[in-house]
């Protein structure tokens, strides 16, 4: 265990402590189950925003951001439960003598639905994870388009007696690949799949540029043809 955790431990404690001393010090004419309903309700408010402030919501390695997303859903609604219980233990113990068991079924509800508020924030946290996910599906098929252009890119540079149009034309065809967006459509993904493998098929040819040159025109004006395609389909 680390300092820093060590530390939060003493300080979670040290003010457990201190709630449960005031209380004690302070508790006049409360009768005893009361004394400890009150003590139970401020020690989950105290360890609500204990945990919220002292332990970290940003996790730098969640790219989906999936905390940082519920983040806000869930401060509504600890803050929610912790002001309204304690309006109650002020209103039913300092300007009313509610029984015991009215003010527990009261915070029994009030915990119910913090508990119903951390379920949303859940869904919440999740629902961003799924669309980072989706999102992320839909960009990978572009990203591994661009990487089978850079890949041809780095054998032509080893390749000085290429033709100059058929270099212009890769590097226009690489230069388009910024116009594509991404989508859910099954059929974008499917011509992604078969620029790669159009792609790979000069990249393994051209090496012999002058006795493969036919196929290789061929494939690169195939190429163009499934970009354009691929192009004319938006992000649904």
């Amino acid at each position: 265990m680390d300092t820093k955790k060590i530390l939060s431990f003493i300080a979670l404690l040290g003010g457990e402590a201190i709630i449960i001393a005031a209380f004690l010090l302070f508790r006049g004419s409360l009768a005893t189950d009361i004394l400890v309903l009150n003590i139970v309700v401020s020690s989950v408010i105290y360890g609500l925003l204990f945990l919220d402030i002292l332990v970290p919501w940003v996790d730098l390695n969640d790219k989906s951001g999936k905390k940082v997303g519920s983040l806000g859903l869930r401060w509504f609604f600890t803050w929610l439960y912790a002001i309204t219980a304690i309006a109650v233990m002020l209103i039913g113990n300092l300007a009313y003598e509610w029984t015991f068991a009215l003010q527990f079924i009261i915070h029994c509800g009030l915990f119910f639905l913090l508990l119903l508020g951390f379920i949303a924030v859940i869904h919440s946290g999740n629902k961003v994870q799924e669309v980072y996910q989706q999102e992320t599906f839909n960009r990978n098929g572009i990203n591994e388009m661009k990487t089978a252009m850079r890949d041809l890119k780095d054998k032509m540079n080893g390749l000085p007696n290429l033709p100059e149009y058929f270099i212009r034309k890769i590097n226009t065809l690489e230069d388009s690949l910024r116009f594509i967006s991404p989508t859910e459509n099954a059929e974008a993904h499917g011509l992604e799949q078969q620029f790669i493998r159009v792609i790979n098929d000069i990249a393994f040819a051209i090496s012999n540029y002058s006795m493969n040159e036919e196929a290789i025109g061929s494939n690169l004006k195939k190429a163009e043809r499934i970009y354009q395609s691929r192009k004319s389909i938006y992000s649904n």
